[in-house]
């Protein structure tokens, strides 16, 4: 017999063995909690139970009982489905997040008022992140978070920043960066990173990123990490007002060398000479037909985001085949 575990407050859901307790349980679906002496002695895996009843070295306890809590999960045993709460728990390949002193390493300024800036982190303290995943600078108190434009490779990290003239925080980042030696950030954050067991996404259905400015920079992340896996049928859809907006040449390249698919569009300029009269939605249909195996990520602000959703939505996509950050904090317009 199995019992259902749930964990509060990220809904993490595993199942137990009869008698495995629940660290070991947890453990074995992936799901990190702090452990230390796995005998009941240091608390550091304590939780509350708010369901369910356990066996614990005292006997069976339910979440009624005056003494089950705080609930040791290395010496408790599931005896009926549980809901736990618990701090300082990492599902399934989440990261812990760091805290890291980049150096600046260069700070380059691309097409468009782009700026590509790389950072360095300290010798023998690589970083850890998903692709498609940002980070926080700390700046003079403030916090502002940037897409991560690279994939991960041990202490290097890419940003890249655009300008505007009128943007008094963009020029703030930029004129720090360019005139201190370090700057401090926080990382890894964002859902947006495939998980390839959980979203049954494999090497040979279609990728498609649809992008607008420097959205371009988690695409490039993402890509260069699913190139490094042979991925056969990656597809970017790049979007900005001019030919301006398009600061790198390395999506160019990669389409190229036969490594992705690559349409830059300038849906607003009809003299550029990437000017198409589809949009990317009808675009994508064209090109892959059926819809229903795909999986897509999207950048850019809520409106553009929210758009091209509800366009594939009109030719058979569903919004669990698609990834934003925008889904995190703004809620989708009724």
């Amino acid at each position: 017999m199995t019992h259902q575990i749930i964990i509060q407050p990220k809904g993490l859901k595993f199942e137990a063995q009869e008698n495995e307790n629940v660290l070991d349980a947890a453990q074995r679906a992936g799901i990190k909690i702090r452990k230390s002496c796995t005998n009941g002695n240091c608390e550091i895996c304590k939780a509350t139970l708010l369901a369910g009843v356990v066996e614990t070295p005292e006997g069976k306890k339910n979440a009624d009982h005056p003494d089950v809590n705080p609930l040791l999960c290395c010496v408790s045993k599931p005896r009926s489905d549980l809901i736990l709460e618990l701090d300082k728990v990492l599902g399934p390949g989440e990261i812990a997040l760091q805290h890291v002193a980049f150096q600046v390493q260069s700070v380059t300024a691309l097409k468009g008022h782009v700026y590509q800036v790389e950072l360095l982190a300290p010798a023998g303290k690589p970083v850890s992140y998903h692709a498609g995943q940002y980070l926080e600078l700390l700046i003079d108190g403030e916090e502002y978070p940037f897409t991560i434009a690279s994939a991960p490779n041990d202490r290097r990290v890419e940003l890249h920043l655009g300008v505007s003239p009128d943007n008094q925080s963009s020029n703030l980042i930029l004129k720090y960066l360019q005139s201190n030696p370090t700057v401090r950030a926080r990382l890894p954050k964002g859902d947006v990173w495939l998980k390839t067991e959980a979203d049954q996404f494999n090497l040979h259905d279609p990728l498609v990123f649809i992008v607008a400015g420097t959205g371009f920079s988690q695409a490039k992340a993402m890509i260069e990490e699913q190139l490094k896996h042979q991925h056969s049928a990656i597809h970017l859809y790049w979007i900005n007002r001019d030919a301006s907006g398009f600061y790198s040449d390395l999506a160019q390249q990669w389409a190229n060398d036969g490594l992705i698919n690559y349409q830059a569009m300038t849906p607003e300029s009809p003299e550029c000479e990437f000017f198409t009269d589809k949009t990317v939605e009808e675009l994508i249909h064209n090109k892959l037909g059926n819809l229903s195996n795909i999986k897509a990520i999207a950048c850019g602000g809520p409106g553009f985001v929210y758009s091209v959703l509800s366009g594939l939505e009109s030719k058979g996509f569903h919004q669990s085949q698609m990834l934003s950050d925008v889904f995190a904090y703004a809620p989708r317009p009724e």
